[in-house]
C-alpha cells in the first residue's frame, strides 16, 4: 500500500504538473492573439485617423441632436474655426443664419431615418462662418452610438468653384448663342436687303441685252456685269442659306414625289452649264421607279451643290450622277473626274469659308459654303455624307437620305 500511495502521488503531480504547462501554453496563446488584435485595431485605428486628418472634404460626427463629437481639420479650414472650438459645440454654431440648421435638419433626419450605413447626398448654399458656400453634403446613419444617441457622419464638400464654372459655362453659351442668333438675323436682313436691288438690276441688264442686240460693244460690258451680278447673288444666296440654317428657320417639310422626275429637273439648268466647259453630264435612275417622301427644297440645295462644285473644280471628262432607292433611303452619288482633293483638306471640308486653292491668286472663286450648307441640310434630314478623293484623280460623293414617313 505504501508504494502504490507513493505512486498515486507521483502520478498525481504529473497530472497537475501537464495541467498547469497546458493552462502557461494557452495563456501564451491568448495572450499572443490579443496583442494581435490590439495591432489591429490600433493599424485600424491609424488608418482611420490619417483618412480623416488627411480628407480633403470637412468630415464631422455628430448625434442627431446636433452635438458635434468630432471634427477634421477640413471642416475646420472651411468654417474658420478651431477644432477645439468646433467640438465644444453645436451644428448650429457653424452657420451663421441660427435657423439654417434647424431648417434643413428637418429635411435630413426623415431622409437617413431608414437608410442605417446608406448615405444621402443634399446640395446646399450654406451660410458657413466664413462666408456663403454651395456644398455637396453627404449624411449617413451610423451603426455605433454615443451615450445611448445615434451617430450620424457627414462629409462637407465644397463645390462653390465648380458651380462658379458651370454657370460661367452657360452663360457664355447662352451669350455665344444669342450672338450667333444675332449674327444669323443680321445676315438674314443684310442678305436680303443686298438681294432685292440685285435681282432688279440683273433684271434690267437681262432688258436691255435682249433690246440692244445690234450693239455688240454694250452687250459685252452688260454680259460682264450680269456674270458679276450673278455670281454676287449666288454668294449672298449662300450665306442667307447658311445663317437660316444656323438659326433653324429651315424646317423640314416632305412632300410625296417622283424622285427620278424631280432630279431630271434640277438637273436641266445645270446640263447647260456643263455643256458650256465642255464636260458631259451622265445621269442613271437605278430604282424605276422611284417614289417617296421628300423634302424638295432641301434636296434640291443638296443636289445644287455637289452637281456645281463637280461641274466648277472639273475642266474634261464626264460627271457621273447614280440615284437609287432601297428601302426607307435613298442614296445620291457624283462623281467627277475633277482635280479632286488632298486627304489634309478632306479634314476640314465641312467647315464654312473654307477652300483648298486661298488668296488673290487662287483658281476657282467662291465662298467655300457649298459643302458645309449641304453638311448641314444632310444632318437635319437625319442622313450622311462621304466624301472620296484623291488629287488629281476627281472626287466622289455619297449622300444617303432617309425618306420621310407618312
Amino acid at each position: 500500500w505504501f508504494v502504490i500511495s507513493v505512486l498515486f502521488v507521483f502520478l498525481l503531480i504529473g497530472f497537475l504538473f501537464n495541467t498547469l504547462l497546458n493552462l502557461l501554453r494557452k495563456e501564451g496563446l491568448l495572450k499572443k492573439t490579443i496583442d494581435e488584435k490590439i495591432k489591429q485595431v490600433f493599424n485600424t485605428e491609424d488608418q482611420f485617423r490619417n483618412v480623416w486628418n488627411s480628407s480633403k472634404d470637412g468630415l464631422l460626427l455628430s448625434t442627431d441632436g446636433g452635438k458635434i463629437i468630432a471634427a477634421n481639420p477640413s471642416l475646420a479650414k472651411l468654417v474658420s474655426l478651431p477644432i477645439k472650438e468646433i467640438e465644444k459645440g453645436l451644428i448650429t454654431n457653424l452657420f451663421t443664419d441660427p435657423e439654417f440648421y434647424p431648417s434643413k435638419r428637418s429635411i435630413i433626419l426623415p431622409a437617413i431615418a431608414n437608410e442605417e450605413n446608406k448615405g444621402i447626398t443634399f446640395e446646399f448654399s450654406m451660410p458657413l462662418r466664413d462666408g456663403m458656400r454651395e456644398i455637396e453634403l453627404y449624411v449617413a446613419r451610423l451603426k455605433s452610438d454615443h451615450a445611448g444617441n445615434p451617430l450620424i457622419l457627414s462629409v462637407f464638400r465644397d463645390v462653390t468653384a465648380e458651380k462658379a464654372f458651370e454657370k460661367g459655362l452657360q452663360e457664355a453659351k447662352d451669350k455665344a448663342e444669342e450672338a450667333n442668333k444675332l449674327k444669323s438675323n443680321f445676315l438674314s436682313n443684310i442678305s436680303h436687303e443686298i438681294r432685292t436691288p440685285l435681282n432688279g438690276i440683273l433684271g434690267s441688264t437681262e432688258n436691255i441685252i435682249l433690246q440692244r442686240q445690234d450693239d455688240s460693244n454694250l452687250i459685252s460690258q452688260l454680259e460682264i456685269i450680269q456674270e458679276s451680278g450673278e455670281r454676287l447673288l449666288s454668294t449672298i444666296n449662300s450665306i442667307l442659306d447658311l445663317s437660316k440654317i444656323e438659326a433653324k428657320k429651315l424646317e423640314v417639310v416632305y412632300k410625296e414625289s417622283n424622285i427620278n422626275d424631280f432630279l431630271a429637273t434640277i438637273l436641266l439648268p445645270l446640263k447647260g452649264l456643263a455643256i458650256k466647259k465642255g464636260l458631259l453630264l451622265s445621269v442613271k435612275y437605278e430604282t424605276q421607279p422611284l417614289k417617296g417622301l421628300i423634302d424638295q427644297r432641301y434636296f434640291e440645295m443638296i443636289v445644287n451643290n455637289l452637281v456645281g462644285n463637280a461641274i466648277k473644280y472639273s475642266e474634261k471628262g464626264i460627271i457621273s450622277i447614280t440615284l437609287n432607292g432601297s428601302g426607307e433611303k435613298i442614296t445620291l452619288t457624283v462623281t467627277d473626274q475633277g482635280i479632286g482633293m488632298s486627304q489634309d483638306f478632306q479634314q476640314i471640308l465641312f467647315k464654312p469659308f473654307e477652300q483648298e486653292s486661298k488668296g488673290n491668286n487662287r483658281n476657282y472663286e467662291g465662298t467655300g459654303l457649298g459643302l458645309a450648307i449641304t453638311k448641314n441640310l444632310v444632318d437635319i434630314l437625319g442622313g450622311s455624307i462621304r466624301v472620296e478623293s484623291q488629287k488629281e484623280e476627281g472626287t466622289k460623293v455619297i449622300v444617303i437620305l432617309p425618306l420621310g414617313k407618312k
